[in-house]
């Protein structure tokens, strides 16, 4: 085992507030930090705590193609902690939520014989459970990337939540800019087919600042592609219908109908 080590951490969505004092300690305390942030406040507070902290904005931005960046970042990770190092990369919201390259970097890193793990923070989906109030055990939850969802026409049940992620940059391969409207057209054609025109949606957008407030945008599904989103909007989509009651099983469980129905 190499005395070296990777932690990835996240700061979660809303400034500062998510941040756990765990990974406040990794930040103040590694040898190295290396972040990815789009908040202002949050890289100034991470270079005052941590001397050593380098952004990794320009190698993000540095190919045409997404996976191009993230293949740069995961190995100028494995890179610096080469360099026998203990690393800590710091990421917005949590640290394996839509984050491929510290991700990849972590398995990596663990096949290289490194100690490499990534510590749990509050996702947008934490922030979407909490101010729409859902509770994924209700009825079931399903929750992709909108354009993972459209091409692989990934399987779901209209009868339990449905969560889109990154409905602005559907069949984008690099970096979204401006709107997106063949994308949003594209997935109401798709949805069209299990849920009705008047069936409402939301688009939603948790509030990154502890005195605002989250979007919560209630919309007809007719109208989802007119909807203006942004790179953080998020789709949500609730039950069409409860799901049918399975009488049989119920009694091979030999469960009381009163406390299942």
């Amino acid at each position: 085992m190499n005395n070296a080590s990777l932690i990835v951490v996240g700061l979660g969505i809303k400034l500062i507030s998510h941040l756990t004092n765990e990974a406040k300690v990794y930040i103040e305390q590694s040898d190295k930090v290396l972040y990815l942030v789009n908040e202002p406040v949050m890289k100034e507070w991470i270079s005052k705590v941590n001397p050593r902290a380098e952004s990794l904005d320009d190698l993000y931005t540095k190919h045409s193609l997404r996976i191009d960046c993230y293949r740069a970042i995961t190995e100028y990770i494995l890179a610096v902690l080469r360099q026998n190092l203990h690393v800590c990369v710091v990421l917005y919201g949590h640290p394996t939520v839509f984050a491929q390259p510290a991700l990849d970097a972590v398995i990596e890193a663990r096949k290289q014989g490194y100690y490499a793990k990534a510590l749990p923070a509050i996702s947008a989906e934490d922030c979407l459970f909490a101010d729409l109030l859902i509770d994924p055990g209700s009825s079931g939850c399903h929750s992709f990337e909108a354009t993972d969802f459209l091409v692989h026409k990934r399987r779901f049940d209209p009868g339990g939540h449905l969560i889109l992620w990154q409905i602005s940059c559907i069949g984008i391969l690099g970096h979204a800019v401006g709107s997106n409207q063949n994308g949003l057209n594209v997935l109401l054609d798709y949805l069209k087919k299990y849920y009705t025109l008047d069936h409402e949606v939301i688009l939603y957008e948790a509030s990154q600042y502890p005195h605002l407030d989250p979007r919560i945008t209630k919309v007809h599904l007719e109208l989802l592609a007119q909807a203006q989103v942004s790179q953080i909007t998020t789709l949500y989509v609730p039950p069409r219908e409860k799901a049918l009651f399975d009488r049989s099983m119920f009694e091979a469980l030999h469960t009381n109908i009163t406390d299942i129905q």
